[in-house]
């Protein structure tokens, strides 16, 4: 028998030893009488060993592993019954205050909308001359500062032959300016004999003679022209439309680019944009509307509604309230700030005097039942 099959024998008796062996057997190799042999079967007790521990180490520790399953059971445990105390919590404090907002009516304050400001300076009709001379025509908050050229009030005439007026409309060919705070209106004769209404918050440039071959103004604001015929034609220019007539009445009003109308009450006028290049032709009871692109559109209108100004009246046929309100912000100079921000789109029919208190016009607008008007501290709430 050669060498490998001694050895391959040796190793099937020390495999039949091991096998037979039980835990308690600590040296199986005692039992072996070769010395090879006790060797062989030792190197495969450290094997089985080595085997052993490594796989202690890597068995799972089932006591360990079930008490910290437990302890993260609870946990969550823990985490759900706080959650659901939470909105149990969160629940009532709505109802609650659902409960305490009905039976107190505790209103929910929106975000106010100022659409107006006042005007916190000294509200006064002024003529002003390109000599650099001011006089105070009008002034409600000082009246003994009031230069006494007027004959009337709330009138200027330069056809008067009055020693006073004359001494400050026909000392020399001026080019006078006149501006109309808010809250007021006023009216202006021209040389020529052209009544001129200007309404609150307006401007007007003018000469104190025509000499020219046409007789030319300038407006900033709105204003009704009744024009003395004359051969000479009348021009109205503002920053956004000239308009051209020989003897007519019409309204204009131009106070920002986006809202500038000429109407014609009777008459003929010639109606063009600031650089000439579209021109309309009016007859009376017509409005030309300007456009953004500098074209006009025209439709048929009832005048008055834009002439009751003149007349002492607020007048508005189905305008968006935010648009009412600002017009009524500036008569009474007042600022004007909308705590329901839906109500600014609310279309309203509204007609009252501009002569009376503001409270009056806060009566009138309340009665309609669509928003509730509050006056405090130079204030007005619209709700």
């Amino acid at each position: 028998m050669d060498d490998c099959d001694n050895q391959d024998k040796n190793l099937d008796d020390v495999l039949r030893l091991m096998e037979k062996s039980g835990q308690n057997d600590e040296k199986p190799w005692e039992a072996l009488d070769d010395a090879d042999n006790q060797k062989l079967c030792r190197d495969l007790m450290d094997v089985r060993f080595a085997m052993h521990e490594r796989l202690a180490a890597e068995r799972l520790d089932v006591n360990a592993e079930l008490k910290r399953f437990k302890e993260k059971q609870n946990r969550k445990g823990y985490i759900r019954m706080l959650c659901v105390w939470s909105a149990s919590v969160a629940a009532i404090m709505i109802g609650v205050f659902l409960v305490f907002d009905h039976l107190y009516d505790v209103p929910v304050v929106p975000k106010e909308v100022t659409v107006f400001a006042a005007d916190t300076t000294s509200q006064q009709v002024v003529l002003a001359m390109n000599d650099g001379n001011r006089v105070v025509l009008e002034d409600d908050n000082h009246p003994e500062k009031q230069n006494q050229v007027l004959e009337t009030p709330h009138l200027l005439d330069y056809t008067t032959q009055n020693p006073e007026v004359a001494t400050i409309t026909r000392k020399m060919l001026q080019t006078h300016t006149i501006t109309i705070p808010r809250g007021k209106t006023f009216k202006l004769v021209l040389a020529d004999g052209t009544e001129v209404w200007l309404n609150a918050n307006s401007k007007l440039i003018y000469p104190t003679e025509f000499i020219e071959k046409e007789r030319s103004v300038f407006l900033e604001g709105e204003a009704y022209f009744k024009v003395t015929k004359n051969a000479k034609p009348f021009i109205v220019k503002t920053n956004y439309v000239q308009t051209r007539v020989l003897g007519t009445e019409f309204n204009v009003r131009s106070y920002q680019a986006d809202d500038v109308h000429v109407t014609l009450v009777s008459g003929k006028v010639r109606v063009s944009n600031a650089d000439n290049t579209c021109t309309v032709n009016l007859n009376p009871g017509k409005d030309a509307i300007l456009r953004d692109d500098g074209r006009f559109d025209t439709e048929d209108v009832d005048s008055d509604k834009y002439t009751y100004w003149k007349d002492g009246y607020f007048y508005f046929d189905q305008l968006p309230l935010v648009e009412i309100m600002q017009s009524v912000g500036s008569w009474y100079n007042v600022n004007v700030v909308f705590r329901n921000k839906e109500a600014m789109r609310y279309r309203m029919h509204f007609m009252s005097s501009r002569d009376g208190d503001i409270s009056e016009t806060i009566r009138l607008m309340n009665r309609l039942k669509k928003v509730t008007l509050t006056l405090h501290e130079g204030t007005l709430y619209v709700d």
